[in-house]
């Protein structure tokens, strides 16, 4: 078993993702789940995933019994350190997952016939060579590995307290970034700078691989995701909008918050209300037990209000105007708040709400990160949402 000091979570963390995975797999009539994407292979064992796909790490979840993790014996004196289990087995070569040692810990777990999960399916993908899993095929004709991407995703989807305490503390750091940052812009500053300094103020208030993408400028509002920050320097008038956050123990923040250079005009702050005005009102909306696609229909339903057809022609989000809000060094996960994503919407879940939208003077988006709770929505970044005055 690992050592608590190293180790991500409490055992207890893991065992209870891993019985959840049993009760699914057993619905499913799966004998086990053969995991070897990175943050499957981290999520269900605790272990650190190797980026070198010469030597893959592999979990081989049984329906029944204990698991067991196969590691590359190059990384194992630390790796070992953060599985919560005691059955790891060790590797020698560099030529990628050992087939035969694979197959006899499948055979010795009760894996070695019947329906077996892998990582087949939506936004899933394996974790060892192509050709490594159709030889394994070969040499388990008894097996039928099905896709399991509904399962894995069924549990990562919800998110324990402790997880849930890691995205609130990142969307505190995110928070109070922004609000140092925006009082220290000052007009003729290069867009770099003012990213560089939003990075470094996440990391020095504790959050780690911070992010970030901006636009400023009118030649730059259609551009809805932002992008690399430039040397452009910005000038009275422009309207500079940042969306990015940062990790806190692995768990992340996502949202915007925007300014203008001197005052804000008329439309500026109509537009910004506006905008923040629809967020809320659908977050105000949402309840357990809806579907993601119902979340994207309140949408339209807003947008409609005010004489916009959303989805035809603003599609600000490029189909969808959420996502669930990941770990690991990934931002985006299921479900997406969107019209053809049917997922219902679970306590637990932490769904981001970013409709948008973007004018010759501005590009306007008030994102949220949310907290699915039994009664609806916990907003976890909750801060001020007028446009910021960057003084001339």
């Amino acid at each position: 078993m690992g050592d608590p000091q190293y180790m991500r979570f409490p055992v207890e963390e893991f065992q209870m993702r891993c019985n959840k995975a049993r009760e699914l797999m057993a619905e499913k009539g799966l004998k086990g789940l053969f995991i070897t994407e990175g943050r499957n292979y981290t999520y269900f064992s605790g272990g650190t995933r190797d980026n070198s796909n010469a030597r893959p790490h592999a979990m081989i979840l049984p329906l029944e019994g204990d698991p067991v993790a196969i590691i590359q014996r190059f990384p194992e004196w630390n790796r070992r350190k953060g599985i919560w289990f005691d059955d790891v087995r060790i590797y020698d070569t560099m030529f990628g997952l050992p087939l035969e040692m694979t197959v006899e810990v499948m055979k010795e777990k009760g894996m070695g016939e019947g329906l077996v999960g892998v990582e087949l399916g939506h936004e899933q993908k394996l974790g060892m060579d192509t050709d490594d899993f159709l030889k394994l095929k070969e040499l388990l004709p008894k097996v039928e590995f099905v896709g399991a991407a509904d399962v894995l995703w069924d549990i990562r989807m919800i998110k324990s307290p402790e997880e849930v305490a890691r995205s609130r503390r990142a969307c505190e750091i995110t928070i109070m970034a922004y609000e140092a940052l925006f009082p220290g812009l000052y007009e003729g500053m290069m867009e770099k700078e003012i990213m560089n300094r939003f990075l470094k103020l996440q990391m020095n208030m504790g959050g780690s691989s911070p992010w970030g993408s901006m636009n400023s400028g009118p030649e730059n509002y259609l551009n809805n995701s932002g992008g690399p920050p430039t040397n452009r320097r910005i000038r009275k008038g422009d309207q500079v909008w940042l969306d990015g956050g940062c990790f806190s123990s692995e768990y992340v923040s996502d949202f915007c918050c925007a300014g203008t250079v001197g005052p804000p005009s008329d439309k500026q702050k109509k537009a910004q209300q506006m905008m923040w005005e629809i967020t809320r009102a659908v977050g105000d909306a949402v309840r357990p037990g809806m579907r993601a696609c119902d979340i994207d229909a309140l949408n339209g339903k807003e947008w409609e209000k005010r004489g916009y057809n959303y989805n035809r022609d603003i599609n600000w989000g490029g189909g969808r105007i959420g996502h669930g809000l990941a770990w690991g060094g990934v931002v985006s996960e299921p479900p997406h708040i969107a019209s053809y994503d049917e997922t219902v919407i679970r306590p637990g879940m932490i769904i981001t709400i970013e409709p948008g939208i973007n004018f010759e003077y501005g590009t306007y988006c008030t994102e949220t990160n949310c907290l699915v709770t039994e009664d609806g929505l916990e907003i976890l970044n909750d801060f001020n949402r007028e446009l910021r005055i960057i003084p001339v």
